[in-house]
């Protein structure tokens, strides 16, 4: 085995880690900062850092505004919408389901390539797509099984994520032509400077007024500063920004170089085995027997549906 496909690997096992933690400190720091401002915070910090990069590469790949403009309806699908639903999934389930929910982006993908890209799959690659699909409606109605006592929010949340997930493939498909005329670094940034301006209406109007949404109504005026930040989530937010949007992305993009996209995603995978020890030793959460049994049933379909090389990069970022 190469030294460079060895480099690969050690990226994207980084990467996996990185994004499988995010999960738990996603859960963790929407208990000190509000979800849009949370996301605003984000993407303006992520923006701040990938600027000078992306004008150093739109220069380099002779990028214009007119050639740009292109990626921007795109990359609203693959940031800003697509994470508004992870977060919101996050923030209503736990972050052991949330996290191998959010990791069957691949299997969305192959099944778009299915039905509409027309891509051909052999009788066991369908086989284990039915088998996944079957274990992810165990995942969903885990909470249900369980008998929790926040069946319906934790529900919720768990169609929250795989709403995310099919945001996200819609992205990936409406995205590979675009994929073919721009690096994957210039079409992210983009996405998150999109990112930034669609949030930023949200996190303003969390930030200025606290809402009943069940029945609309203004309660009161926010008495803290605008966008104020509560010192206990400031390091979750930092770790999205630095480890979750920079070295995980790069550490990504790194492994891409070296690697077939097919075999990058499953990565992804993993990224469950690195959740769970920050949910259920830091976070408290337990591993029950429909959770075992709904993401036994998930490995098992993945493992028979990953027998076939595609030609997309589905890894989803949190």
């Amino acid at each position: 085995m190469s030294s460079r496909r060895n480099k690969a690997y050690l990226s994207l096992l980084i990467t996996a880690a990185i994004w499988g933690i995010a999960g738990p400190v996603i859960k963790h720091t929407l208990q000190f900062i509000p979800l849009f401002t949370f996301l605003f915070w984000r993407f303006l910090l992520a923006s701040i850092i990938f600027l000078p990069f992306l004008i150093w590469r739109a220069k380099k790949e002779k990028e214009t505004l007119r050639s740009l403009l292109p990626i921007i309806p795109i990359g609203f699908l693959g940031i800003p919408l697509c994470l508004t639903f992870v977060f919101l999934g996050f923030e209503r389930t736990t972050a052991l389901d949330g996290t191998i929910l959010s990791a069957l982006a691949p299997i969305f993908i192959v099944l778009a390539g299915v039905f509409f890209l027309k891509e051909r799959v052999t009788k066991l690659e369908t086989l284990g797509l039915v088998i996944a699909i079957a274990g992810s409606i165990v995942m969903i109605s885990q909470p249900i099984l369980e008998g929790s006592a926040f069946a319906q929010k934790n529900l919720l949340g768990n169609l929250l994520i795989i709403l995310s997930d099919i945001v996200w493939t819609v992205y990936i498909i409406a995205s590979k032509k675009e994929f073919k005329k721009h690096s994957p670094f210039v079409i992210t940034a983009v996405s998150f400077i999109t990112g930034l301006v669609a949030i930023l209406p949200f996190a303003l109007y969390e930030q200025l007024a606290i809402v009943d949404w069940q029945k609309s109504v203004l309660l009161y005026m926010s008495p803290q500063p605008l966008f104020w930040l509560n010192p206990a989530g400031l390091w979750g937010l930092l770790y999205m920004v630095i480890f979750s949007s920079i070295i995980g992305y790069f550490a990504f993009e790194s492994g891409l170089k070296s690697i077939e996209a097919s075999e990058a995603s499953l990565f992804a995978y993993l990224q469950p085995i690195f959740a769970a020890p920050a949910a259920v030793f830091w976070l408290g959460e337990r591993i029950t027997l429909p959770f075992l049994i709904g993401a036994g049933i998930i490995a098992l379909g993945v493992f028979l549906s990953e027998y076939r090389s595609r030609k997309l990069a589905v890894v989803k970022e949190k």
